[in-house]
């Protein structure tokens, strides 16, 4: 549903409509957005939507598995009867109490959220855009119709001295990815089908409803001085 690089939202009701037509089964991994938007099963007809707990303040390692009820599946582990037979071995109880819990507060304060997410990524954008003239904005993240506003995915040019931006921005306490945080090591196939300039740094800052506007001003300050000659070169001597 939500890319985890981009935040590309595709249109999942427009696919599961199509997967009906076809008599296909549709599957959608709904991880980047559980907790984050609106699933009324009633009207979207996927035949399996997915969650995991941590996407939405849970605990992490505990997720779950949304079926219709005509849609059998078939076993992958054996042996008790637990989850009906669908999943043996001994559940997660503390695990999924927590999944459940925060799932519901994330869904009883879902529109405070949702507008609280979206007034972060505004500023974030409109930043960026003032004090770094070279910065690329990535997929669709610029349309708030077809983009998270949980993610926010940048493109940047090499700093002078080559200070890799990562480093740098983990050693001022803000946390940012290069991209997909389980095949980062692996390089993008989403960013290389996109024609993404690979000699540059492409950065993904995910947003929370503990956010706050003054992080949002001092993430983009310290992206700010890594472009001034005077700082970068301050910087280079240190190290």
């Amino acid at each position: 549903h939500g890319n985890n690089e981009l935040g590309n939202l595709n249109d999942i009701h427009q696919i599961a409509a199509c997967c009906r037509n076809y008599g296909a089964i549709f599957h959608s991994d709904t991880v980047q957005t559980m907790g984050h938007s609106t699933f009324d099963t009633n009207i979207l007809k996927a035949d399996f939507l997915v969650g995991s707990a941590h996407k939405f303040h849970g605990p992490k390692g505990v997720g779950f598995l949304y079926k219709r009820a005509d849609d059998p599946i078939v076993p992958f582990i054996n042996g008790g009867a637990q989850e009906t037979g669908q999943r043996s071995g001994t559940e997660n109880v503390a695990g999924i109490v927590g999944l459940a819990r925060a799932l519901e507060l994330a869904r009883n304060h879902h529109d405070d959220n949702a507008k609280h997410l979206y007034k972060l990524k505004s500023r974030m954008i409109a930043r960026l855009q003032e004090e770094i003239t070279d910065v690329v904005f990535n997929g669709n993240t610029l349309d708030p119709e077809l983009s998270l506003n949980s993610i926010l995915s940048i493109s940047l040019p090499i700093p002078e001295g080559g200070i890799p931006i990562l480093n740098y921005l983990d050693r001022h306490n803000i946390c940012a990815s290069g991209g997909s945080a389980c095949s980062s090591h692996l390089g993008s196939h989403v960013l290389q089908a996109l024609g993404v300039d690979f000699g540059r740094s492409v950065i993904r800052f995910s947003f929370s409803h503990l956010n706050t506007p003054e992080e949002i001003d001092y993430t983009v300050s310290k992206l700010s001085a890594l472009f001034n000659p005077e700082y970068v070169t301050e910087l280079v001597c240190v190290q």
